[in-house]
């Protein structure tokens, strides 16, 4: 059967990054011209040029003298000039290239010098005109306004490719200064300095100085004309601007070159012509600030929707991760979220699915529909429907179209729901594939948002799932660490009670026998030692003896076993006085020399503490009392954690081969013939430190001497523990 699925390729999102171009293409002075726009300006330029031929024969014409005309022409082109150049400007603040503001300058240079033409203009405001006017003065203002304006276009057209925009930066303000002090100059050379200037008019006639002039300013206006249309690519700027150039060849050509003087029909239509030619960019550019104001609307629309996308993905990941913190079961965190989740793909069914790879089975978990939402086990199906499941772990998300699917109640339900496509998007968490996402909808199209934003459910939902069945183990482990301490403490209390019996057994049925045996051997010696030869005493004293070592050995372990059930009473002790207090309760020898340093304090149970120190020092009293001159040393020193303590003699020593055996029960390396004693007291120091949490040991020379150490937490340490007081 041929595959219904197949791997989808997937890339997280980028933002991509803006590029000067893409800034550009906003304005029309970026946009490329398209086809429709070059045929619109082309059929501008084919009516004024069909407009200007059929002008031309009645360009000579003289009509009536009409000075306001002049005075609303005039005041509608500097109007017109301005207004384009302030948007020019607006638009060069946010475009990093020079050609905008040279432009700009441009329109501003053309509305400073309409405005001196208006003023001089004779029979406008004066008969002669103001500013001091001769009757040259508005010829050449007129030629200077005509010439300069297509040197500001030759320069845009050259500056888009040749100057670097810092310097533009820089001199912006200066250039706004240098074309209004331009503008002056150019004003004052048309009237003050107008002598300096060849007569261009005769009356309101033209005189033959004048082909010159207006030939010169024509060639300049062809020449902007053919430096736009080398300017390329051509932006929809560029079109309209060629427009304007052309419109100002006929503005020339009808008002200064075919017509005879002012106020003829030459004269009214190349001021027609002028208008047109400036109200063409500004049109255009009051038509694109329309369409950028609608365009930033919709972004910002756009914009918003994506906000809140974004804000409602964000909500369902730290849904997800709330919900994991409060230790909800995976069914409820995929219930939480599905609906939502649903909402923000835009599809009309999401699913989340937990497989089960060793039956081959799928089982919803929670799934959103537009009417209903469904939760918990109870739906399972066919691990082929997911898709590639080898593809799947991988993390390859899989595009599955529901018409090439087996024929079966789910592809039917898939069908009525208006799913006829769906994505799912794998649920992988530590390397295994525990499950996926999948949404759908009626078309194979789903965007990057839409699968990065399952992507990152699935991811979380996955980790999710996982660690609610690593909590759900440890529970069920702690809950069986938990049976388990319960049964060992009643065993361990059963063992104590069992303990404590053999202790009162001990006590009390071995005791009494010894005592029976003791006393029975008691009476044998005094009321028959008559009758007993020598051997027979000897014998009575050697059942004595050993009922009385018998007696010792039973006490001994008896305080052994209790060791491990007292309870310890800590408290701050004088350590020095405690062994002070030791060493004349075992009363040595006057041969004996004790060397008491002074001991750092320890917190402990005073009367175990006691009882180790009796076992210690009663030690070293017995294995060094066949020395002629025995020693005892006793000292300590105070490390970062604990501090040691010691017991050094002089007497027989021991092989440190055999040191671990010296505090086992029972364990001698004398015969008791030779030391006394039941192998018991160094038994009961260890395990009186061990209950105070320190340790001991021995180092020793055969024949030389022997040291016994135990260390105990310093007792600015211990106070601090618990049961410490």
């Amino acid at each position: 059967m041929e595959s219904s699925s197949e791997a989808l390729a997937w890339a997280p999102e980028k933002e991509a990054p803006r590029r000067p171009e893409a800034v550009d293409a906003a304005f029309i002075s970026g946009a490329p011209a398209n086809g429709p726009q070059r045929r619109l300006a082309f059929g501008a330029v084919a009516v004024s040029a069909l407009v200007f031929i059929a002008a031309i024969p009645f360009a000579s014409v003289q009509l009536a003298a009409l000075p306001p005309f002049i005075a609303a022409y005039q005041a509608a082109l500097v109007v017109c000039d301005l207004i384009t150049a302030t948007l020019l400007f607006g638009q060069a603040r946010h475009q990093p290239a020079p050609p905008l503001r040279v432009l700009a300058g441009g329109y501003l240079f053309t509305a400073g010098i309409a405005v001196s033409h208006t003023l001089s203009f004779p029979g406008l405001f004066a008969p002669g005109g103001l500013l001091g006017a001769s009757p040259q003065t508005t010829a050449w203002l007129y030629m200077f306004w005509h010439a300069g304006f297509p040197l500001f276009v030759i320069a845009y057209a050259r500056s888009k490719s040749a100057w670097p925009s810092a310097t533009w930066r820089n001199v912006a303000l200066a250039g706004v200064a240098g074309i209004t002090l331009a503008v002056g100059l150019l004003t004052w050379l048309a009237t003050r300095g107008v002598a300096l200037l060849p007569a261009i008019m005769n009356g309101n006639h033209y005189t033959p100085a004048l082909v010159f002039v207006v030939s010169s300013v024509w060639l300049l206006s062809a020449a902007a004309l053919v430096a736009l249309w080398r300017a390329k690519p051509h932006s929809v700027l560029d079109l309209w601007l060629m427009v304007v150039m052309f419109a100002w060849l006929c503005d020339i050509g009808l008002a200064a070159v075919f017509n005879a003087g002012r106020y003829d029909f030459g004269f009214y239509a190349g001021r027609i012509y002028g208008l047109l030619a400036a109200s063409f960019v500004l049109v255009m550019l009051l038509l694109e600030n329309g369409a950028l104001q609608a365009r930033e609307a919709r972004a910002h629309a756009s914009d918003q929707r994506s906000l809140a996308r974004h804000a409602e993905r964000l909500r369902i990941l730290a849904a997800i991760d709330q919900a994991v913190a409060a230790e909800q079961p995976a069914d409820a965190i995929a219930a939480a979220v599905i609906q939502p989740l649903r909402e923000l793909l835009g599809v009309p069914r999401a699913i989340v699915n937990k497989f089960d790879l060793a039956t081959d089975q799928v089982e919803w978990i929670a799934a959103a529909g537009r009417r209903r939402t469904h939760v918990g086990p109870g739906v399972r199906y066919s691990l082929a429907l997911m898709g590639d499941v080898g593809a799947l772990r991988r993390g390859e998300p899989q595009l599955i179209d529901v018409h090439r699917l087996p024929s079966g109640r789910e592809a039917d339900a898939l069908l009525a729901s208006g799913v006829r496509w769906y994505i799912a998007m794998p649920m992988i968490a530590g390397g295994e594939l525990i499950g996926a996402l999948s949404f759908g909808g009626d078309h194979p199209q789903f965007s990057a948002e839409q699968l990065n934003i399952a992507r990152e459910v699935a991811t979380q939902l996955a980790i999710a799932t996982t660690q609610t069945r690593l909590l759900e183990r440890i529970r069920a482990h702690a809950a069986e660490l938990e049976s388990k301490v319960r049964n060992r403490t009643a065993a361990l209390e059963a063992a104590n009670r069992e303990l404590e019996s053999f202790s009162y057994s001990v006590s009390h049925d071995l005791r009494a026998p010894l005592r029976a045996i003791d006393g029975y051997a008691r009476m044998l010696e005094e009321d028959y030692a008559g009758r007993l030869d020598a051997e027979g005493r000897r014998l009575i004293e050697v059942v004595r003896g050993n009922a009385s070592k018998m007696g010792q050995l039973i006490d001994d372990l008896l305080a052994f076993s209790r060791l491990g059930r007292q309870e310890l009473l800590k408290q701050r002790i004088d350590m020095t006085a405690l062994v002070r207090e030791v060493v004349q309760e075992l009363a040595p020898g006057p041969r004996t020399r004790i060397e008491l340093a002074d001991l750092p304090a320890a917190a402990a149970d005073r009367a175990l503490l006691k009882q180790a120190w009796l076992n210690l020092v009663g030690n070293a009293l017995k294995y060094s009392a066949k020395r002629r001159d025995p020693c005892i040393e006793l000292g300590a020193r105070r490390e970062a954690q604990a501090t040691v303590y010691w017991t050094r003699d002089n007497g027989v020593g021991f092989d440190m081969r055999y040191a671990e055996k010296l505090f086992g029960v029972f364990q001698r390396l004398h015969s008791s013939e030779e030391f006394p004693g039941t192998g018991v007291g160094l038994a009961i120091v260890q395990r009186v430190i061990q209950r105070h949490g320190g340790r001991v040991w021995a180092e020793g020379r055969p024949g030389e001497s022997a040291t016994f150490y135990f260390s105990l937490p310093n007792a600015d340490e211990a106070d601090g523990e618990p049961g410490a007081n």
